[in-house]
């Protein structure tokens, strides 16, 4: 049983009973003939927007000019959107004109992918006018109608195709491989925010290789931040999947023969601080595992990123036991500096006649370093003896 799906047919009979009609639409569908795992819950209905408003208690008014509310029920959110269909595309994103229709068939027409294109009823019963269940068990990527339409419309359908078939496995049909082909140079069109959501969903993909080939062949990367720069380095080819730009980043600083900087990736693509700093973290951890003993590059890193870690190593294709990498992290003898049974106080108390300065510091990553290399073990007198044996602090 699939609790979002049956959760969300009773947001589906609750509407039908007030007279409307309702179902569940697009990725939903697709996933639960799949068997893989539904995310979002999408839902169309017959209802005006303000008439879901007057039937649920709880509904948050995202995009009433297009059709769309969320509706909250159960604890969950719903997408819930009028039956529509779309006319003019002068933006390349968003309709010129939004007609609200009465039929799940006609709002079906206007959707990107056949396998995209399908709908639910109450009774779980498929409606599928464009051949969506055949292309889901041929594995196709195929565009609802004419696929230069729904490209020129929104060019950036090229690259939900190309993330589609590298999260599913599946391929392009020749249709939709030529059509992408032709008009890639539409996602100039495109912000860049949009390109990254959906090349860092296409390099989490299973069939991401491939696709990334894809992307080489119909010459999409042309159009794509950094690679429109640097086009031989989409032919760098990453030997597994990498879960977002941080690890993206520094894969291709990693393996790239080109001088760029972690800032020339996050200004060209408008990419976060927050990637920025994890990106500079891994790319320095990958730096130190060709040097320093292993425990050594694990302490630099926070646990939060010890994955990304392993996916960067093997995309880069070395071979990586990631249990072990895991089980050498837990067992550091400490995972900060604050854990360390001696602190900077220790230090200034050890040599009064010093002044501060960052000897204190530096002395303090020489104490780490040892003691997460077992050198010393993390004890406060066997740290002072090993200061004064071994590292007798210089005089000013």
């Amino acid at each position: 049983m699939n609790t979002k799906i049956d959760k969300a047919l009773e947001v589906v009979k609750f509407i039908e009973n007030a007279g409307g009609t309702a179902h569940i639409v697009g990725g939903a569908v697709r996933d639960s003939l799949l068997n893989i795992p539904v995310g979002d819950v999408d839902i169309a209905s017959s209802l005006t927007p303000q008439e879901i408003i007057d039937l649920f208690p709880k509904v948050i008014p995202v995009g009433i000019e297009h059709g769309t509310v969320i509706v909250r029920y159960s604890s969950e959110s719903y997408e819930v959107t009028t039956y529509r269909t779309e006319e003019g595309y002068e933006d390349f994103r968003h309709p010129d004109q939004v007609e609200f229709v009465r039929t799940i068939e006609e709002d079906l027409a206007r959707r990107d992918f056949t396998i995209n294109a399908m709908a639910m009823d109450q009774k779980k019963g498929i409606i599928d006018p464009y051949g969506g269940q055949v292309d889901l068990k041929k594995g196709l990527i195929r565009a609802v109608g004419k696929a230069e339409e729904r490209f020129r419309e929104d060019p950036l359908r090229i690259m939900r195709a190309l993330r589609f078939a590298s999260q599913l496995g599946f391929t392009l049909d020749s249709s939709t491989f030529k059509a992408a082909g032709e008009q890639a140079c539409l996602l100039e069109k495109i912000s860049v925010e949009r390109l990254a959501v959906e090349f860092e969903k296409l390099c989490m993909g299973r069939n991401s290789q491939e696709n990334l080939g894809t992307i080489q062949t119909l010459k999409v990367h042309h159009y794509l931040p950094i690679f429109n720069h640097y086009p031989s380095l989409i032919e760098i080819m990453p030997m597994g999947k990498l879960s977002g730009f941080s690890e993206i980043i520094s894969f291709y600083l990693e393996k790239g023969p080109f001088s760029l900087a972690i800032t020339d990736w996050t200004k060209d693509w408008k990419l976060s601080n927050r990637v920025r700093r994890n990106a500079s973290i891994l790319s320095t951890a990958l730096q130190s595992y060709k040097e320093d003993p292993l425990p050594v590059v694990l302490y630099s890193l926070p646990e939060c990123l010890l994955q990304s870690f392993i996916n960067v190593l093997q995309a880069a294709g070395q071979t990586v036991d990631a249990s072990a990498i895991y089980k050498a992290y837990q067992t550091l003898p400490i995972h900060s500096r604050k854990e360390l049974s001696i602190q900077a106080k220790d230090l200034i108390h050890m040599f009064p006649e010093r002044k501060k300065g960052p000897w204190i510091g530096e002395y303090l990553s020489d104490i780490e370093r040892a003691v997460v290399s077992a050198v010393i073990p993390n004890e406060n007198k066997a740290i002072k003896e090993w200061i004064k044996k071994w590292n007798p602090p210089e005089t000013d």
